[in-house]
């Protein structure tokens, strides 16, 4: 055979016999007794309280054996990253989120599947067609995503100049690490919180909260107190809990500050600076008790709702100033998008969510009113992000990108009304105020950049 021939076939070859060799050891090593009874078994029950503190109570009692722990996926998953030609410190990071994602992914498999156990149409559908789709691609979509990431070009801090940065394609490179640290963040805090909700440590620091927020209120001329997590005002008592100051902007900042800090030292000042910034934030949060009365909602509402609309006002600030760069004018464009936005809420909101819920009513439960608010809320954030930065797209787009958001909203409330009423799976309240906010973002990222361009 000529040399030429057997280069050009080699790369392909190794590749395969490095991922078969990896899988038959990784797969072996997962099916070894001791492994499963002392590393997946406690696992996969840990994923099973996790999944029932995400999805409520299983209908029907059922057992998470080992034939639940997503071992296989996760050891074909590895292979495939450890079997490829790239640095190995590249490949470790990519097992290690590869194994978060995974992991996360099963726990929310385990948790549904719970909840569907009493339609077992449902539960068979879900347990033999649609999550073992899921898995494969959630597999491929890691695998490949990784193997994109690790063939890009890099290049050292002193030759990163702008014509070298418009060399390297799509996003920045740091822009997607972020997002694959914040996603592997969050996706550990979801799996953590039964540690933080039960945590005596975590209810000390709350109870810490309220007895800020009453000193400032009582500065403020409202007469309020703090008692064992209790704040007492005038417009009634709130329970401050673990759950009132765990929000997942703290694995959101940690991944910005592991990103984008120069050095340890500073990632270190800005990870401490955390502790002083959400007990602050959550002070803040509390605060609402003084808004003065005449509001459509209630104090309380806003309190639960504080943290979807600081995160919705720091997107169309961080979108306005990415897309027009740091000058007053972009300020002064922010605010008044902002000013739209909660005008169309105060004057329109009501009318377009009366309609909304025409269309598909609401039966289960809404004691914070996440789901009423959600229609207004999400047209007003797309309204706002438009007006902030994308208003040189065009009114058709516009147009077209308000009609798919309700199209949007009309199909998501009448899934999750199905799903509440043929399998009894309704939906977190941190689900729906996650999605309020990701739902006019995906909406605008289709219409603005995977539309094709007008000629």
């Amino acid at each position: 055979m000529p040399p030429d021939t057997v280069s050009a076939l080699t790369p392909p070859v190794s590749f395969a016999l490095r991922l078969a060799g990896w899988s038959l050891a990784l797969f072996g090593l997962f099916r070894v007794p001791w492994t499963g009874v002392h590393i997946f078994l406690p696992a996969t029950q840990a994923q099973a309280a996790v999944g029932a503190a995400l999805f409520g109570p299983s209908s029907l009692p059922v057992e998470a054996t080992l034939a639940c722990s997503g071992a296989d996926a996760l050891a074909l998953c590895c292979a495939a990253i450890a079997a490829y030609p790239a640095r190995w410190r590249t490949r470790a990071a990519g097992i290690a989120i590869g194994t978060v994602g995974i992991l996360g992914l099963n726990t929310i498999r385990i948790g549904s599947l719970g909840r569907a156990a009493a339609t077992p149409r449902i539960f068979d559908a879900l347990h033999v067609y649609v999550w073992p789709a899921v898995l494969t691609i959630a597999i491929a979509g890691l695998v490949f995503g990784w193997m994109r990431i690790a063939d890009r070009p890099r290049f050292p801090r002193h030759e990163r100049s702008p014509a070298v940065a418009s060399m390297q394609p799509g996003l920045p490179l740091v822009t997607l690490r972020f997002a694959l640290v914040a996603v592997a963040g969050l996706v550990l805090f979801a799996l953590a919180s039964p540690l933080y909700l039960d945590s005596p440590r975590v209810l000390a620091v709350a109870w810490l909260v309220a007895r800020a927020s009453a000193v400032v209120l009582r500065a403020m001329g409202v007469n309020a107190t703090a008692a064992a997590g209790m704040l007492v005002t005038p417009n009634g008592a709130f329970l401050v809990t673990q759950e009132c100051i765990a929000t997942p902007l703290i694995p959101v900042y940690l991944a910005a500050v592991l990103v984008y800090s120069p050095t340890w030292r500073s990632a270190g000042f800005r990870t401490l600076a955390a502790i002083p910034l959400f007990v602050a934030l959550g002070s803040a949060r509390l605060l609402v008790v003084a808004l003065p009365a005449g509001l459509d909602h209630p104090p309380a509402f806003f309190i639960h709702a504080f943290f979807q609309f600081l995160v919705a006002a720091g997107m169309v600030c961080g979108v306005a100033f990415w897309r027009s760069g740091a000058r007053a004018s972009t300020g002064i464009r922010a605010c008044a998008a902002l000013a739209l936005a909660l005008g169309f809420s105060r004057i329109l909101g009501g009318s377009y969510t009366g309609a909304m819920m025409s269309l598909t009513p609401i039966t289960m439960d809404d004691p914070q009113g996440a789901l009423t608010f959600l229609p207004a809320f999400q047209f007003g954030l797309f309204l706002a992000l438009w007006i902030a930065a994308f208003l040189p797209s065009g009114w058709a787009r516009f147009l077209c990108g308000a009609s798919l958001l309700t199209a949007v909203q009309i199909a998501v409330g009448a899934g999750v009304q199905w799903l509440f009423v043929h399998a009894g799976v309704a939906p977190l309240v941190r689900d729906i105020r996650a999605w309020a906010l990701i739902g006019p973002a995906l909406v605008i990222a289709g219409v603005v950049y995977a539309a094709p361009p007008r000629r």
